[in-house]
């Protein structure tokens, strides 16, 4: 009898074992996502593939033309049924932190509600396609480690931190009366999280160490006056030291510079001075564009702030002395998209720059896919869709050492690249305003492996129940939202 119970509990507690260390394995293979039947644009290419399948594995893109037989059972599956595959977008001059009017938002929205916002908009930028962003200036790194720490959803973030302005340039925002904070030493929030004063050579070396401490992955300065500020005129600006400076200290962290460039002798000082990334240039010419060819130098930019508002509305919304300066701005941002048609190995890349009331921010994020339209009607749906991708992706290589997010390339379809895909409903090559209603025809987001946005639930397979259960719920950031 006893030899019976024995028998009988050794083979229970064998195939108990069995069963422990099967689960075990089970739980050991990697996250896997088989995109099936998926026609893809890779972000480079002129054309689309023909249905095939593409195959993540973690963060990263493990195979494309996979085989069924190439993911494991657990892979969740998604039925593309012809869709279009294409790489996540990345928009390359955003501001989280910064809102109109600044100078009233400046002096009496709280600092924390800078922040609080800032989440809040990080979420619009991923439901609107992007999965990579660089912050042209601003607080943003606080920002970036809660996205990436899984807390918040969001695209990833390149911060800038402090933009580097000289006093009464476009990023010196004070009122006529205030204080300078190296000469009075009394400072303000801005003046210690948003913009650095800094004036000559010595201040702005010190000011670029500063920022890099703060987390910056690039440097952002200006070289001309802007819209939005009332003590800087246009052809305001930096000396060609103060320049260098800022380039030479990047240079040894290995990144680059950006510079706000409006007029053609701002543009001209940042191409001649070592600048990387030249931000709107409403002014360029075709010589000055021929330069950036020569020297390889980015172009990131946006028309609808200027294009889609109208004259009436502009002149209600700015102060007398910006809308001056908007009215100028305005005339010139056609003749730019002419100059860029003519100039097609000119590497653009979209840069949104959306600022507004901090009440209807979300009204003014759903409109970053405007530039869709403009630069789609003059530069044509393959060069527009490159800029958002994989131009855009080159284009943030240039943070060498600095880079955040070195697995893989971003702004591709390939193997070995970051899992950020959008699958879209209908053919943007074909018809590109397709991107201007993400919520209609971006019909699954995913970023860095982990799906954001999917109105395919019902086309989910999955061989595990309580997996398939869990990935039909509603996450808590929306309804067809969820993170793992």
């Amino acid at each position: 009898m006893f030899k019976k119970l024995s028998t009988g509990l050794f083979v229970l507690l064998l195939v108990f074992s069995v069963g422990i260390q099967a689960a075990e394995k089970k739980k050991e293979l990697p996250k896997q996502v088989l995109f099936k039947n998926v026609h893809v644009w890779d972000g480079t290419s002129d054309g689309l593939t023909k249905k095939i399948n593409v195959l993540v594995e973690g963060n990263l893109i493990k195979k494309v033309r996979a085989s069924e037989s190439d993911a494991h059972d657990q892979a969740l599956v998604i039925e593309g049924d012809g869709k279009i595959l294409m790489p996540g977008l990345i928009e390359m001059h955003v501001h989280y932190s910064t809102f109109l009017p600044l100078g009233d938002v400046r002096s009496n929205l709280h600092p924390y509600a800078h922040g609080a916002l800032a989440v809040l908009r990080a979420k619009e930028f991923l439901m609107n396609g992007y999965t990579t962003t660089r912050d042209a200036g601003g607080p943003s790194k606080y920002l970036k480690d809660i996205i990436d720490a899984g807390i918040a959803p969001g695209p990833r973030i390149y911060p800038s931190e402090n933009w580097i302005t000289t006093t009464s340039g476009h990023g010196d925002f004070r009122g006529l009366n205030e204080p300078h904070p190296s000469i009075n030493g009394i400072g303000h929030f801005y003046d210690d999280y948003v913009s650095i004063i800094a004036d000559g050579p010595d201040e702005t070396t010190r000011a670029v160490r500063e920022t890099f401490r703060r987390g910056a992955t690039q440097i952002k300065l200006f070289t001309s006056g802007g819209v939005t500020s009332t003590y800087d005129p246009l052809h305001s600006g930096p000396n060609a030291e103060e320049i260098r400076a800022a380039v030479k200290v990047a240079e040894v962290w290995d990144t680059y510079v950006l510079t706000h460039s409006f007029s053609e002798k701002a543009i001209n000082l940042a191409i001649d001075n070592g600048v990387k990334s030249i931000e709107h240039a409403p002014f360029l010419t075709d010589k000055a564009a021929k330069k950036m060819i020569k020297k390889n130098i980015y172009l990131a930019t946006a028309v609808s702030p200027v294009l889609e508002i109208s004259v009436e509305a502009a002149e209600k919304t700015y102060s007398p002395a910006s809308f001056k300066k908007w009215k100028v701005v305005r005339d010139a941002a056609l003749n730019m998209l002419e100059v860029l048609k003519r100039n097609p190995d000119l590497k653009v890349t979209l840069g949104s720059d959306l600022l507004g009331p901090w009440r209807g921010m979300k009204a003014v994020d759903d409109k970053m896919n405007l530039e869709f339209k403009y630069f789609g009607k003059y530069l044509g749906n393959l060069r527009t869709l490159k800029m958002a991708t994989s131009t855009a992706g080159e284009m943030n290589l240039m943070t060498g050492k600095m880079n955040p997010y070195k697995d893989g390339p971003m702004g591709v379809v390939k193997e070995g690249a970051y899992a950020d895909l959008l699958l879209v409903d209908g053919n943007p090559l074909e018809n590109i305003e397709l991107m201007l209603d993400p919520g209609k025809n971006f019909k699954i987001i995913m970023k860095d492996g982990v799906i954001y946005k999917n109105t395919l639930l019902h086309e989910l397979i999955s061989p595990d129940l309580d997996i398939q259960i869990k990935k039909t719920l509603p996450h808590m950031w929306g309804d067809y939202n969820y993170s793992e």
